[in-house]
């Protein structure tokens, strides 16, 4: 049988794509090829590939995973960063891609090339083809020129997506596209990495789940993933001084900002049985003393939003007292619950995705890999179901959201 390979850019351009291949070639073998030094940054590289190998499995199509080559990329495209969308830079980014795809497909016995970017709208048809004819002759290789979005192409992988409940991104996955994408931004929430750890409707809580799945999935496992929308919460900046010099500390998590410098003193002192709470002069901010400040974390719902820091050591009212704070709501942050096996079963073990701003708290893979694994039959047979909980730390609005889930999304399991 003769193979083709298939570069794949993402899991949403590949779960038609790849069934458009298989029908329009059935006596050839499909090989995927997830090559993408363009995305940044690396989670959402990796957040990419699991959506792919998703697919790729569930066709039972072999998949092989390009090396980040993010350098290579950088370089090649330098000079063009201000170009627009289907500009010269990603004619660049195609040459490059569809150049190593080639190389790939060469060094596997490829009879033939092809690429699903031929899927996506944003791109363009005939210079996708100009590419791939071009570097597959340089390899004595054919390249494959699929219309996947006619006849309904576009719908049809929508649809499938949809069911697969595929990570859908929301920018090509280039450094520079988004920055023509979004103008007038204080940051790109995409690339920035807001704590130590992975917070609550973050990328990192996403692939975190989507791994987990993954990892299910090929166990053999029912999975559905229940997203929710909810009230996020990270910390921009933060600063607390005694007497001139920072201390080591933690924000409570929804406290608001501080606008300028906060310069106070203590005016009381509360004593309470698992900690002391000092309250200042000119101001609603708090600080919380608690002993063991590195395991400390809050899960429960905030209706009194007030600035509250968290120390480790005793203060005194002659202390001096400087506090900056900036911290940002956002209304849209979308987590979601991952549901292994039969959520209607009579035993149930709780696990949750995210952990605090400073990265303590919450599971490792590891931990939650064993788990599933030790106990994969109990699953399957559903007399035991797993469900791993989102956004446990912004007050367990996961948990809620759980116990929420409709018949409805219970019979499409």
């Amino acid at each position: 049988m003769e193979k083709i390979l298939v570069h794949i850019c993402c899991g949403v351009d590949s779960v038609y794509a790849l069934r458009y291949i298989k029908e329009q070639m059935p006596t050839a073998e499909p090989v995927g090829f997830f090559y993408d030094p363009n995305i940044h940054p690396e989670e959402e590289y990796n957040l990419r590939w699991i959506e792919t190998k998703r697919v790729c499995d569930s066709l039972g199509i072999e998949c092989i995973k390009g090396e980040y080559e993010v350098d290579v990329w950088m370089e090649r495209v330098k000079g063009y960063e201000n170009e627009p969308e289907r500009g010269e830079r990603c004619t660049i980014c195609h040459d490059l891609r569809l150049e190593k795809s080639a190389e790939i497909a060469k060094q596997i016995g490829a009879k033939y090339l092809t690429t699903v970017l031929m899927m996506s709208p944003k791109k363009d048809f005939d210079v996708l083809k100009e590419i791939g004819e071009r570097v597959a002759n340089k390899y004595n290789i054919e390249f494959v020129s699929f219309d996947f979005r006619k006849n309904g192409g576009t719908e049809k992988m929508n649809t499938l997506s949809r069911q697969s409940q595929l990570y859908h991104q929301n920018y090509c996955g280039c450094i520079y596209g988004l920055f023509g994408q979004k103008k007038n931004v204080e940051f790109y929430p995409e690339l920035v990495s807001f704590s130590k750890g992975r917070l609550a409707g973050s990328t990192q809580e996403l692939l975190f789940i989507k791994q987990i799945r993954l990892f299910s999935e090929n166990l053999g496992l029912n999975c559905f993933e229940q997203e929710f929308t909810f009230i996020g919460w990270r910390v921009i900046s933060s600063i607390l001084k005694l007497n001139s010099k920072e201390i080591y500390h933690k924000v409570l998590p929804y406290s608001v900002s501080i606008k300028g410098v906060l310069r106070d003193k203590i005016k009381e002192k509360i004593e309470t049985e698992n900690k002391v709470i000092y309250k200042l002069y000119k101001s609603t901010v708090e600080i919380w003393k608690i002993e063991d400040i590195d395991n400390f974390v809050w899960d429960k719902l905030r209706y009194n939003t007030d600035p509250v820091f968290i120390v480790q050591q005793d203060l005194n009212p002659e202390d001096k007292i400087e506090i900056q704070l900036k911290t940002e709501f956002d209304p849209t942050l979308k987590s979601r619950n991952l549901i292994i096996g039969n959520p209607n079963s009579y035993k149930k073990e709780f696990f949750y995705s995210d952990t605090d701003y400073y990265g303590k708290g919450g599971y490792s893979l590891t931990e939650i890999f064993s788990f599933i694994e030790k106990n994969v039959t109990q699953i399957k047979e559903g007399d035991l179901g797993v469900v791993i909980l989102g956004a446990n730390y912004c007050g367990k609005v996961g948990e809620k959201v759980f116990y929420t889930l409709s018949s409805k999304d219970i019979l499409s399991i």
